[in-house]
């Protein structure tokens, strides 16, 4: 069998692979766009991602913007009147066969945004994705050139099934840096510092709140790209201990988790650190690179939990809620009162309020129950 059928031109070639590197790019799709439209010979062309509505910009790119007050024009006003949407998806048409040019050429939407941006000809099509995201992928052409013909239709038809694919991996890039960001984020909320390390110890990733204990140099600060614990006596031991976590990882044993306590100098209890492999990923070689997560608990970083937050969790009044936060946080009750500027008194009968309304009978129990819930995931007070 020949293999010419399965042959591409390079041009094309070119087109398909813009398009799936769109997601990487750090203004998705625009090599794609400026190649497409340069392809059929078109002066504007358009990927819209989310289609704008009342309140809502949506997610519009273009190749060339032809000015802040038109781009912005549109998803501000002109949107709603747009008569080139709701194409069947997959299909490609001109707005002259989908719409009709008399009913096009005379509608407003022609004359006061399309006619002012040297734009006569439009190209355009609508993607489905198969969980139901929608795009809109439209060209132009100003009033010196001719319309679109059927090359430049099939063209694009040849493209579609391509960007349809790369659309639904960005959408999905999209979701998993969402779902990382929110976890990353209720880490944060625990005062968990987390350090991806390489082999090396070389700093990969790491949250905000590693970044704090990070910058502050209390047992643990970045040198030269690299995690460095304690003195040089600690540092060689912890090296010795992530060697023996990137064994593990190399041995496909993602349960393998190791212990290690570094000095504080700045208190007495010093820093534990948690160390694990993370699960390998397999390089298209079948080589994995090892890497290690270090969980990093700073035991002086205070807790925050808004105080309407604990009012809608355990009913408590919003001094109540002062009260409760500063004990979780270390401060006795008469260190609380002082803080909060009431008297001893005062303070005592808020407690015995909470202690009512919770149900515990001990401070200790109460500071267990407030950290125990969702409260200080609600963000800071």
């Amino acid at each position: 069998m020949s293999s010419s059928k399965y042959q591409i031109s390079p041009a094309l070639d070119a087109l398909i692979q813009a398009a799936y590197r769109g997601p990487l790019e750090e203004t998705p799709w625009q090599t794609f766009l400026n190649d497409f439209r340069e392809a059929v010979n078109g002066n504007y062309a358009t990927l819209i991602l989310r289609p704008p509505r009342e309140g809502d910009a949506g997610v519009v790119l273009n190749a060339i913007v032809m000015s802040p007050h038109i781009f912005n024009s549109y998803n501000d006003t002109y949107f709603s009147m747009d008569p080139f949407v709701n194409l069947p998806p997959g299909e490609v048409f001109t707005v002259s066969e989908f719409v009709g040019e008399e009913e096009f050429f005379n509608s407003d939407y022609y004359r006061e945004y399309i006619t002012p941006s040297d734009v006569r000809h439009i190209m355009g099509a609508d993607l489905v994705g198969p969980d139901g995201l929608t795009a809109r992928l439209r060209i132009t052409r100003p009033k010196a050139r001719d319309n679109f013909g059927e090359a430049d239709k099939s063209l694009c038809r040849q493209l579609l099934p391509h960007l349809e694919q790369a659309i639904e991996l960005h959408s999905r890039i999209l979701r998993t840096e969402s779902e990382r960001a929110f976890y990353e984020d209720a880490i944060d909320k625990l005062s968990m510092g987390v350090v991806i390390l390489d082999g090396n110890a070389r700093v990969l990733r790491k949250n905000h709140a590693a970044e704090r204990l990070l910058a502050e140099k209390r047992g643990i600060q970045q040198v030269a790209g690299a995690l460095q614990v304690g003195d040089s006596q600690e540092n060689r031991a912890f090296r010795a201990c992530l060697e023996e976590v990137m064994d593990a990882h190399r041995q496909f044993k993602p349960g393998f988790v190791r212990a290690f306590r570094v000095a504080d100098r700045g208190s007495m209890t010093g820093l534990g650190l948690l160390v694990r492999p993370l699960p390998p990923i397999e390089g298209s070689d079948g080589s994995s690179n090892p890497t290690a997560a270090i969980l990093v608990s700073d035991p002086y970083q205070p807790r925050q939990a808004p105080s309407d937050i604990l009012i809608e969790l355990f009913g408590f009044t919003p001094a109540e809620s002062k009260l409760a936060l500063r004990l979780v946080n270390g401060l006795t009750l008469d260190e609380a009162s002082s803080e909060l500027g009431i008297s001893r008194n005062t303070a005592k009968s808020h407690l015995s309020s909470v202690f009512s309304k919770t149900g515990v009978a001990r401070q200790t129990q109460l500071i267990q129950l407030i950290l125990n819930s969702v409260a200080t995931f609600g963000g800071d007070s």
